[in-house]
């Protein structure tokens, strides 16, 4: 709880009693990396260090290896969450594909978007996966990277249509 004087007269403000919870801060951190793609080499700079120690001196700021691991923690709750909607929804699910090229490299990635209505009539979206499809890019390895995401995500039978974007055939 921080109470201060009147913003005008004074910068400086008292801190009272506050719990410091070590693993939200970490799961905002690792959050706010994802979502603004900060590289995780923020955490080892000095300038980031020095801010989070004025603003809090009770956080340990972690190493670029440990938010990596928060990081891919977030990402596997996420899933499973996405995957267990998934699996109870009845509707059908509507997928879009998109396929892009990295800049200056031969390198092309696949992302798998699912639409469907769950239960209580609600449009949903997920981001089902960002999968990268070796070379050379023909129908035959494209439809063998998409029908494995699709078991994986025990969503083959439940398939209801498929739309590709920018795709060429070959």
């Amino acid at each position: 709880m921080m109470r201060g004087e009147d913003s005008s007269s004074s910068s400086q403000m008292t801190l009272t009693l506050h719990q410091l919870d070590q693993k939200l801060v970490r799961k905002a951190l690792a959050m706010m990396i994802v979502l603004h793609e900060y590289p995780l080499s923020m955490v080892d700079h000095y300038g980031f260090r020095r801010f989070c120690n004025n603003m809090q001196p009770l956080f340990k700021v972690v190493s670029r290896n440990t938010i990596k691991k928060d990081i891919f923690k977030t990402y596997d709750v996420e899933k499973e969450k996405a995957m267990k909607l998934l699996n109870k929804n009845r509707s059908r699910i509507a997928i879009i594909l998109d396929l892009r090229t990295a800049n200056n490299q031969n390198k092309g990635y696949m992302i798998i978007t699912s639409h469907f209505i769950d239960n209580n009539w609600v449009l949903q979206s997920r981001l089902i996966g960002f999968v990268y499809v070796p070379c050379p890019h023909t129908r035959d390895v494209l439809a063998a990277a998409l029908m494995d995401y699709f078991y994986e995500w025990n969503i083959d039978r439940k398939l209801l249509t498929l739309t590709l974007d920018n795709c060429f055939h070959q």
